[in-house]
């Protein structure tokens, strides 16, 4: 139980990054997509765009493949697209009780020194 909780934690926070999470939402309306064309449809850098395509690779949200020269990114499969889907449909039912989450407002908060 306790390596499944880690596991989820890890899912979970991959997606809870705004510029991953961009990233995954390009690949899905778009589908597979280059670094360069994930860069220029989320106006971020290729460098960036491919450090968060690490760490989405790594939590296995999303594949790669080659193709010639180029290396092409999609949402890795069924199950990682029907979360997200769950997900953006669940967000947008409850988005002013989410909004409004006094716990996650306080996570939100930068830590003062």
């Amino acid at each position: 139980m306790q390596e499944l909780l880690g596991e989820l934690e890890s899912f979970f926070s991959a997606l809870a990054d705004e510029t991953r999470l961009r990233i995954v939402l390009h690949l899905l309306e778009r589908g597979a997509s280059t670094v360069q064309e994930i860069s220029a449809g989320i106006g971020k850098s290729e460098s960036l765009v491919s450090h968060h395509l690490s760490c989405l690779r790594n939590c296995g949200i999303v594949r790669y493949t080659r193709n010639g020269r180029n290396t092409v990114y999609e949402v890795n499969g069924d199950e990682v697209r029907e979360v997200i889907q769950l997900a953006i449909r669940h967000t947008r039912r409850y988005s002013e009780s989410i909004l409004s989450c006094d716990v996650l407002q306080e996570e939100k908060k930068p830590i003062k020194l």
